[in-house]
């Protein structure tokens, strides 16, 4: 980033930033890619419990700082530590997919039609190419 974003910009860097902020969750009511009022006020708090003064304007400095999403070093280790020990969930079996589609259907989530119209509907497959040897 060039330059500081700041209220009333638009463009890439300024959806980027308001991505940032909704996934540390702070609210988007602003036009996606406009630096609006909503946007600023989330920057200005994150400033704000960070100690840092309360401009409103991203620097590179600042979107780094976001970019830790508000870890620190120490907790970043924690948090690594922790996803180790975390086995990894085991996928469903056709059997847990079927219980599960039919209290979707019970409870009236959608219909066994509209189960069947989707499962007949063609679906988009992904075509890999092998590596090269």
């Amino acid at each position: 980033m060039n330059r500081h974003l700041k209220i009333f910009m638009r463009g890439k860097g300024v959806s980027m930033l308001q991505e940032l902020l909704q996934r540390m969750g702070y609210p988007m009511q602003d036009q996606p890619g406009l630096f609006g009022v909503a946007t600023r006020a989330a920057v200005k708090d994150f400033q704000a419990k960070k100690g840092l003064k309360s401009t409103g304007i991203v620097d590179e400095a600042l979107l780094d700082l976001m970019r830790q999403n508000f870890t620190t070093p120490t907790e970043r280790k924690k948090s690594k530590a922790k996803s180790a020990q975390t086995p990894a969930p085991h996928p469903a079996t056709q059997q847990q997919l079927d219980t599960i589609t039919r209290l979707l259907i019970k409870k009236g989530i959608f219909s066994e039609e509209e189960l069947a119209k989707e499962l007949s509907r063609p679906h988009p497959v992904r075509i890999t190419q092998p590596p090269l040897t």
